[in-house]
């Protein structure tokens, strides 16, 4: 801790922070419940590791990569400000690391973006590293029953901030994040009804989707637009382009991501006879993301700024 952003105990004991957060129950698939606790961290962790790409992201935006032992499961590429950061980290593995390797390297914190990271075969289940005395914290958007939003990520900051006692970060980096999204929502020019949008994330076959209640859905909807799927229960399914046609959407998002390129995504839809009247299809209305921005993190300003100028473009000459 440095300076006047840690905390002050008067009787120099380890300082207790209390936060909600998630006790999942999985299954091997990575399913099952998410009740919400209070949970108690005492002391700021000094050997954290963090298995998803937007949880090392946002570590290493409150400038805790001398606090981390590993990290694992990058989408994509780590953004160019904290790559230096970031490199200074060991990765542990390409996806979840074992738990063998977890515990070879001695962490005392576990930062997980999405519940499976808690799978017997991988860290393994909250509750038996708890009795190993090592902590964890879950992403709150994973098991919070409302929608995600931009809420749940400013409450992972704060969270993870006052954690490892560093609180004056935290709040830094939430207000820089408002900023900057009021600064690009402001610009847009109301245009009457939302504009039609549909995220194409993988599949010819039967497209898989961001529907109702996903990050995606609370982005959109900032920059005055629509998910064409938001009357779809959960964060992601697989839909029919049957249903991708009666909707017509005037704008697609192309998701680009390792295991489905947005070339590939473009080849098919404009090669597509059934696709080629579609409003979005006929005007080539595309707008390309990082599938890493559309998870709960510090990318989600940015992901607003391309969706914004990708889809008001006159607002933004």
């Amino acid at each position: 801790c440095e300076g006047d952003d840690a905390y002050e105990s008067q009787t120099g004991e380890p300082v207790a922070v209390d936060v909600e957060n998630c006790d999942t129950t999985t299954d091997e698939d990575g399913k099952g419940g998410f009740p919400v606790s209070s949970h108690t961290y005492t002391g700021a962790p000094s050997r954290a590791i963090t298995t998803n790409q937007h949880t090392t992201e946002l570590m290493l935006a409150l400038g805790l990569q001398d606090s981390m032992v590993g990290s694992a499961y990058i989408d994509d590429f780590i953004l160019p400000e904290y790559l230096e950061a970031y490199d200074n980290v060991p990765v542990l593995a390409e996806k979840y690391p074992s738990k063998e390797v977890i515990l070879a390297s001695e962490p005392d914190f576990i930062f997980a973006g999405f519940a499976s990271a808690f799978r017997e075969t991988a860290a393994g289940p909250q509750p038996d590293l708890k009795k190993l005395g090592i902590a964890t914290y879950l992403s709150l958007a994973v098991c919070r029953d409302e929608d995600d939003s931009m809420q749940d990520v400013y409450d992972d900051i704060s969270n993870i901030s006052r954690i490892f006692e560093v609180p004056k970060r935290g709040d830094a980096l939430i207000a820089s994040m408002k900023s900057d999204i009021e600064s690009l929502t402001s610009k847009i020019e109301p245009s009457g009804a939302p504009i039609r949008v549909f995220l194409y994330d993988s599949d010819e076959d039967a497209p898989y989707t961001s529907v109702c209640c996903a990050m995606f859905t609370d982005l959109i909807e900032s920059v005055e637009a629509k998910n064409i799927f938001d009357d779809v229960d959960g964060t992601w399914a697989t839909v029919n382009w049957e249903e991708v046609i009666e909707r017509d959407p005037q704008v697609v998002i192309l998701t680009e991501a390792g295991w489905s390129t947005v070339q590939e995504k473009l080849d098919f839809l404009n090669t597509s006879e059934a696709l080629s009247n579609v409003t979005a299809v006929k005007n080539q209305r595309f707008v390309t993301i990082n599938f890493s921005s559309l998870t709960p993190g510090i990318r989600n300003p940015e992901a607003i700024r391309t969706l914004a100028e990708g889809i008001h473009p006159g607002s933004f000459k």
